[in-house]
């Protein structure tokens, strides 16, 4: 017996209200097929087909029908009403309404009396507005004055650079001209004299007075440095290091001083003493096992090995209460009271493995099981769940029939897969109704 599998269906109730992801369903009341939105809740559901949409395809035709799809006739034509599109290329016929947008192409003539709907023109070898005439580079006013008149706040700009506004006009390199009237702003190229001769004077931390300067010759004067600080000599000995007070010029406002401290203090685990640094030195002592010797502006530390990160050290019994990091820790029996983590990989070489643990986390999201198979498979795995007094239940993977299994305790089971389903299943699987 062949498999039948059925959707959901109904014969009033126009759109099912809760549908499963993938899950089908067709409207015997709407005429439309839907499906559940992958990904989406149980309320998203979408419209995919029916003989709702089929019936709006085949009534389409090329007349202007309204509510109805466009169909082209043999000629590839169709009739419409209003259209509102960007056209691009030559239009051929009739219009009628108003036409806005960009029009490229061939050259349109427009006939109607009053064109208020046209808000930009194309390439044009000449335009005459009244009594102006525009072609090629040259603007020309057939009578009276020509005038350009910019908006409120705003200027005429001429070659770019030159700009006229409210009767000035700034930008320009050069004017030639006989008779200006008005003032003028700027800096003169020449210039041989001052109108009047003026004293110049310095003041602040240094003063000076230049004299009558016209700018005919140069004028020069002493500069005089105001006092800041009245104190005056040498500051600084052994003992004592100077302090001095400098401004945002640069300038020393105040000299003193400062006695610096010439003695030592050291403390040790046990004790403390005071090294004078004018008279006495400091010595570096080893303790037992240690040895120290002064050269080259330092002190050197030894001990009885060496104990780089690289070296072989030699300890008796060592006890870690902080952290023990190590690559390589050989031993027969390894005990830990408290916790074991380990940073890299963990290799079990023995036959037995045992887990006492209740709860057991696992960060790989795929286990193997029967790694150690090589050859042709024979024995079947999956995971037995230790039920106590009651059968165990179990999911293994059957080598012998090459099937999943699941067995509860009582009665074992294949699962439906793919590749078994039109083999081991007949009969029919019904969606039921909405």
């Amino acid at each position: 017996m062949a498999q039948t599998i059925l959707i959901k269906r109904s014969t009033s109730t126009a759109t099912p209200t809760a549908l499963s992801n993938g899950e089908l369903a067709y409207s015997a009341s709407s005429n439309k097929l839907f499906i559940g939105r992958p990904g989406g809740g149980s309320g998203d559901i979408d419209a995919i087909g029916g003989k709702y949409y089929t019936d709006i395809i085949d009534t389409a035709a090329s007349a202007n029908t309204a509510s109805k799809l466009v169909l082209r006739d043999g000629s590839g034509n169709f009739s419409a009403g209003t259209i509102t599109a960007s056209l691009t290329g030559n239009v051929t016929g009739n219009l009628t309404g108003n036409v806005t947008g960009n029009a490229s192409g061939s050259a349109l003539t427009v006939t109607q009396a009053a064109q208020t709907a046209i808000t930009s023109l194309g390439t044009l070898t000449a335009l005459q507005v009244d009594n102006l005439n525009v072609n090629g580079n040259t603007i020309l006013a057939s009578s009276g004055a020509l005038n350009l008149t910019p908006a409120t706040g705003s200027a005429i700009v001429l070659d770019g650079t030159i700009s006229v506004d409210a009767g000035v006009v700034t930008g320009a390199t050069s004017i030639t001209s006989t008779s200006l009237v008005g003032a003028l702003t700027g800096n003169a190229s020449t210039a041989t004299k001052w109108a009047t001769a003026r004293n110049l004077s310095l003041t602040g931390d240094g003063t000076a007075t230049l004299s009558s300067v016209d700018g005919t010759a140069a004028v020069s004067a002493a500069l005089t440095l105001a006092t800041v600080n009245s104190n005056v000599g040498t500051f600084g000995s052994a003992t004592a290091i100077p302090v001095l007070t400098v401004n945002a010029k640069g300038l020393v406002t105040a000299a003193s001083t400062a006695t610096i401290a010439t003695t030592l203090n050291i403390t040790g685990d046990t004790g403390s003493d005071g090294v004078s640094l004018l008279t006495e030195t400091l010595d570096f002592e080893g303790g037992t096992g240690v040895t120290t010797v002064a050269s080259d502006d330092k002190v050197t530390f030894s001990i009885g090995q060496a104990v780089g990160t690289t070296d072989n050290v030699t300890f008796n019994n060592v006890t870690v209460n902080g952290v023990l990091n190590s690559d390589d820790i050989t031993a027969t029996t390894m005990t830990a009271s408290g916790h074991v983590v380990v940073q890299g990989n963990l290799t079990v070489n023995g036959t037995t493995t045992t887990v006492n643990s209740n709860t057991v986390a696992i960060g790989d999201s795929i286990m193997v099981l029967n790694n150690d198979e090589t050859g042709t498979p024979s024995e079947n795995a999956g995971i037995e769940i230790e039920r106590g007094t009651s059968t165990n239940v179990s999911l293994l993977w059957n080598e012998g029939t090459d099937y999943w299994q699941i067995n509860d305790g009582s009665t074992t089971s294949k699962i439906m897969t793919a590749g078994n389903f039109a083999a081991s299943f007949t009969g029919i699987l019904d969606g039921g109704t909405f």
